[in-house]
């Protein structure tokens, strides 16, 4: 297993991270949430060889990595300010800049602002948007059964978003779109441990799995859409609630090439394993030629 590992970049911030391989290519990894850790996505490590380095690593306010102290600072653009910190920091030439989830939000943003240092876009199981949060959120909630409406109704005016009850009711909603055909949780689905505090800052102040309404409230990465000219995979799971923005994204992002896995949702790379890093793969063969 690669050894953990410390970067410190500009004005003493620093960030754990495990890597794999050598380069001169470097794909760089950003984990969702907001507020995961890369754990779960430690199945990317497997794509490093001679030619191509795979870099995870825990944004700031996740794991052991650097914590600000005001909740304001957990915003998409520090996220991508960071990502271009960690890229001068580890000297890395030759970008693939990898977003998970709310990582692809990141990721859209740091194209946006640092597209010069880009060689290729891969978005993974994202979306553009809060406002498709928002939709991805309806679209789960829509599948509550009558009983559970009601008892979510109940939850959510007695404000009741840290207790257990509410956590497996959104659970139960959730887990179709996120992991419908895992019949057990791989080990690095369970060792994955998610800050709250960076969640709560950015995606729901109030903790309502429902509410977009954190620092990401406004964000709109949809108008980057026709800047982009880097290479770019769009993959998305058939069954991820990112389904829709994600082919919006492929249609309106010229050189994005989409890949919907059939047999997933959200966590395609664990659902689809051999699939997803084929893909990948097979993308990444394409745009540097090794």
């Amino acid at each position: 297993m690669p050894r953990l590992s410390r970067v410190t970049v500009a004005g003493g911030r620093s960030f754990e991270y495990v890597s794999r391989g050598r380069g001169p290519a470097t794909l760089l990894v950003h984990p969702g949430g907001p507020g995961l850790t890369y754990d779960y996505l430690r199945p990317l490590l497997r794509l490093a060889h001679a030619h191509l380095r795979v870099v995870l690593f825990n944004p700031r306010g996740v794991g052991r990595s650097w914590r600000p102290s005001r909740p304001s600072a957990y915003t998409i653009a520090n996220l991508a300010e960071d990502t271009e910190a960690l890229r001068r920091a580890l000297d890395i030439d030759e970008l693939h800049l990898l977003g998970f989830s709310a990582g692809g939000f990141v990721a859209l943003e740091y194209a946006h602002r640092y597209q010069r240092h880009l060689t290729s876009l891969l978005l993974v199981a994202t979306a553009g948007s809060a406002e498709e949060v928002r939709q991805a959120n309806r679209l789960i909630r829509a599948t509550a059964t009558p009983i559970q409406r009601r008892r979510l109704a109940e939850l959510e005016k007695a404000k009741a978003f840290d207790s257990k009850e509410y956590a497996l009711l959104t659970e139960a909603l959730a887990g179709p779109f996120q992991h419908r055909f895992l019949s057990q949780m791989p080990k690095e689905l369970r060792a994955n441990r998610l800050s709250r505090d960076v969640y709560r800052a950015m995606m729901t102040r109030s903790g309502d799995e429902f509410q977009v309404d954190g620092t990401m409230a406004r964000w709109d990465g949809r108008r980057y859409y026709s800047k982009i000219e880097v290479p770019t995979l769009v993959m998305v799971g058939r069954y991820d609630a990112f389904l829709e923005p994600s082919r919006e994204m492929a249609d309106r992002i010229v050189p994005a090439h989409l890949r919907v896995l059939p047999r997933a949702s959200h966590l395609a790379i664990h659902e689809q394993p051999t699939e997803s890093l084929k893909t990948i793969r097979e993308f990444l063969v394409d745009v540097t030629g090794d």
